[in-house]
């Protein structure tokens, strides 16, 4: 394995003297070995220092064999969560060309993670399944929604059907409003609705009329 130019290559043990040894003798880290070279039938009295380093090839990454995303996030293989260092993705446990980080993983798809420490890739590869869960559409209901102050009406009045409700004060982002949150008369609410972990990015608006009740 140990790479040096010349004719004939021998290698030893020791600077001077001693025999040769075998090209299948196993490297020991740290060791130096010493090689000459045959030209012409005659062998140099100089031999050429080699130390060498045998790092000790890593285990695979370690984390959790299955891991979930929503369609919406456009999830690729940058977004599997490993502990390890240089991580390189296969399509496959052995062999093969790495994929792109930038791949779109694919649901229900298996890939494998080598890491590569002091230059050497792990020979074993930890296993992760993707699943990529669709992002559901927006909830449905009636856009105007009518009540009377009487009956102090909240956001939990409002009528949706959807799935684990959330409730915003924008079409986007913000925080999710309290179920209890008075509703006020001709303001606009947004619904998102849950399903299989993923929220959906679109949301259903509601423009509440809270009529006064008479006295």
């Amino acid at each position: 394995s140990l790479v040096v130019t010349g004719s004939n290559i021998l290698w030893y043990s020791a600077s001077s003297g001693g025999s040769s040894l075998s090209n299948s003798t196993a490297l020991v880290d740290g060791t130096t070995y010493y090689a000459s070279q045959t030209v012409s039938g005659c062998e140099s009295s100089n031999r050429l220092a080699v130390t060498a380093t045998v790092n000790t090839t890593p285990g695979a990454p370690t984390g959790s064999a299955s891991q979930t995303f929503c369609s919406a996030t456009n999830p690729t293989l940058a977004s599997l969560v490993v502990t390890g260092s240089n991580i390189l993705w296969y399509s496959a446990s052995s062999g093969g060309s790495a994929l792109s980080n930038s791949t779109a993983l694919v649901n229900g798809t298996t890939y494998y993670a080598s890491q590569t420490v002091n230059g050497c890739e792990s020979s074993s590869r930890l296993a992760v399944t993707a699943t990529v869960n669709t992002t559901p559409g927006a909830p449905t209901g009636s856009a105007s929604q009518t009540f009377c102050s009487g009956t102090n009406p909240t956001l939990a009045s409002l009528v949706v059907t959807g799935s684990n409700i959330l409730w915003y004060s924008a079409s986007s982002g913000g925080s999710a409003l309290s179920n209890s949150t008075a509703l006020v008369n001709g303001t606009t609410y947004y619904a998102s609705q849950t399903v299989s972990g993923c929220e959906s990015s679109n949301r259903l608006a509601i423009t509440a009329t809270v009529n006064t009740t008479p006295g």
